[in-house]
Order: C-alpha cells, then structure tokens, then sequence
C-alpha cells in the first residue's frame, strides 16, 4: 500500500500492521460532508427511490418479483468477486434439481439463501455484526477453499486481510504488494462497533437515508471485516437497509448489476473517499448508481407483470382448473421444476401434475428437459428475466 497516499486523509489514519507494513483505519461517521454538493443528484435519487416503492405495490404477491432480482443480484455480486454461473444453472441448483452443481453455482445460491435468510431475520434483529456474521455463515456454506471455505464463516477476520494484492508466496511481500491493507484484526471489532451504533442510533433523519447508505457501504468495504466475502455482504446490506429502516416495504433495492457494470469507478472513488476525503464524489456516483438500479427494477416489475398476466390469461384459455393458476404462480418463484415438487406445492396427484405441465408446454410457458433425472420443467422465459 502506498502510505503516502494516506497521510494527509481526513477520513482515516494509518495503523500499524503486521510484517511493518501500515493498516488504514477510518474515522467514525459521519464526516464533513458538502450536501449542497450533491443536492441534485440526492433529489433524483429519492424521487426514484419513490417511485420503485410505487411500483412494487402493484404487485399482489411480492415473491413473483424478489426471486428473479434476488438471482440477478447473486449473480452479478458474485461475479464482482470473479465467481461467475448462469441463469439456467443457478435457477436449477436453486431447485435442486442439479445433482451435481458446480461449485460456482453452489456459492452464487448461497448468496440467495443468505439474502433470504437476512431479509427474514430482520423482523428479530438489527442490522447488526450478528445479522452480518449469519449470512456471511451462509454464503460460505460448503464452498471451496479456494473460496473461502478456510476464512472462519461467520466470524471476523483474525489474520490481516489487504485488497489487491499480488499472488505472491511470501506473505511478508504479498502484503506489501495490496493496493489497500484495512484496519488490522484487533481494531476490525471497535471500528464494526462503531459502525453498528451508527446505523441504529436513535432520530436518524429519514430524509438522510441515502446519504448513510452510501456511507455505510463505503465503511463497510473500508472495513472489510471478514476473511472473504466482505463485497457481497457490503452490496447485500444496500438491499437490507431499506427494509430495516421501512424506506422500502420490500427487499427490492438491488445494486450490484449496476455497480459491476461500473466497477473500476466504483473501486476508485471508494479508495479516493479513503486517501484524499473526496466524499462529494463518491456519494455523487453512488446517488447515480442508486438511481440506474431504480429505473432496471421497475421495468423488471413491468416484464413481470406482464409475462404474469399473459401466462394466466393463456393458461385460463387451455385449462378450466384453478390449479394452472396456482402453477403458473409457483414458475414465478421456481421457474424450474419436477413432477413431485408440483404434486407437493399444488396439492394434486402425480397424473394431475403431469397434465397440468403438459398444457403449459402447450402455450409455451415450459419445455420439458430430459437432461436431469427426474425430468425436469423449465420456464426459459422466465429465467431470462434473471440474466444479466
């Protein structure tokens, strides 16, 4: 890490680390921050910010939209950490009908199942560092090592960790070579502390929501207090946020395919808020990153909506059953499915569940694939919507 990049910051001071090699550590929040700076930007962003909590209300059963962003979302954070997985193979892990699924499509569901469980736990807990260490527990379940498997799921880091590092052997020059070295072991617990106190202090203004989202995840990325994983939990706690502080009614605030479409910016303006305190910048991009997710999320809601009533508007036309309709329902948050996870859902016998596949294949909403055992019934129509 280059020090001398650091010593005249405003928003932090060097620490000393292992190996002699300095750590940054960040101030507490808030900081000293402009906001007439970036009063435009936080304008267009609260008026988007409204208008994705208007949209989701014309949804009658909210799960037909969270699965498919909730899949967008692991798939593009993941892929931001260079763990990459299909749609298609994702949605069948998901299920699972994969029986032997890959480790990259393991690890990006496991970011679902660790979204999910968050959203959830929410209704007991804060956001807090248990909230955070039970999905990061989850979104290392049964990974790799070379994945993290060996970097203590569910707790903070104990060794140093450094972030654009080489692949060197030695760890003494390895850690010499990190573009950025965060707060050492002993400090990660005070600085999370802290930044836990922050996000449920008591009066928080809720016309500066967005200003603290924006702040919390540069903390949190600054921080970096896990072994691995920290940039999935940091982008899983912009969609928890919301909910937790009933800003959003509903987990729909996903930013990563936005953010990794930006990614050098991102990395760069979060690393210049670290060395030179150039916050305005920062928030101001992250105001328009906020914004372009806004506007993605609410045509999804558009394509959702209308592939919903289009599906059952057609399947009324072949089937006088309310069954269809309950299937058609279940595609929405399992677009690929078996016989027995019909009969289980829907409540029918194996035959019924049969016939009611084969009149969707009719219209077009399935196809039947023969590549899995039992075969399997996928709805590609639906899973494209989850492709980045």
């Amino acid at each position: 890490m280059q020090n001398a990049d650091f010593e005249q910051s405003t928003s932090g001071y060097l620490v000393p680390t292992t190996y002699g090699q300095k750590a940054f550590m960040p101030n507490p929040l808030p900081p000293n921050i402009d906001l007439g700076k970036v009063a435009l930007s936080l304008g267009e962003a609260g008026q988007r910010l409204g208008e994705l909590k208007g949209a989701c209300r014309r949804l009658i059963n909210p799960y037909i939209l969270i699965r498919p962003l909730q899949r967008l979302e692991a798939q593009t954070s993941s892929a931001m950490e260079d763990t990459h997985t299909t749609a298609d193979e994702l949605v069948v892990t998901e299920a699972g009908i994969a029986r032997t699924p890959s480790n990259e499509a393991r690890e990006v569901n496991n970011y679902i199942t660790a979204l999910s469980h968050s959203v959830r736990a929410l209704d007991k807990l804060p956001i807090s560092g248990r909230l955070l260490k039970q999905a990061h527990a989850r979104l290392l379940t049964n990974v790799t090592r070379e994945r993290g498997a060996d970097k203590q799921p569910g707790e903070y880091a104990r060794d140093q960790n450094m972030i654009g590092a080489r692949l060197l052997r030695d760890p003494a020059e390895r850690l010499a070579s990190a573009r950025f070295i965060p707060p050492p072991p002993a400090l990660k617990q005070e600085a999370m502390a802290a930044l836990e106190a922050y996000i449920n202090r008591e009066n928080a203004p809720k016309a500066g929501f967005l200003i603290d989202l924006a702040l919390v995840h540069y903390q949190f990325e600054t921080i970096h207090p896990f072994g691995d994983g920290n940039g999935r939990i940091g982008r899983m706690l912009l969609s928890l946020m919301p909910v937790a502080t009933h800003v959003l009614d509903m987990p729909v605030l996903y930013m990563s395919p936005e953010l990794e479409d930006r990614k050098s910016d991102y990395i760069d303006l979060m690393y210049r808020v670290s060395s030179q305190g150039r916050w305005e910048e920062w928030i101001e991009f992250f105001l328009n990153t906020l914004c372009l997710s806004c506007e993605r999320t609410i045509r999804t809601i558009d394509q959702v909506l209308e592939l919903h009533e289009r599906y059952h508007r057609e399947a009324r036309a072949v089937s006088r059953s309310n069954n269809i309709g309950l299937l058609v329902d279940m595609l929405f948050e399992t677009p690929a499915v078996q016989v027995s996870d019909v009969v289980k859902r829907v409540g029918i016998t194996d035959a019924a569940a049969r016939n009611l596949l084969r009149q969707l294949i009719e219209i077009g909403v399935l196809h039947e694939s023969l590549n899995f055992y039992p075969t399997a019934w996928i709805a590609a129509e639906l899973i494209a919507v989850s492709r980045p």
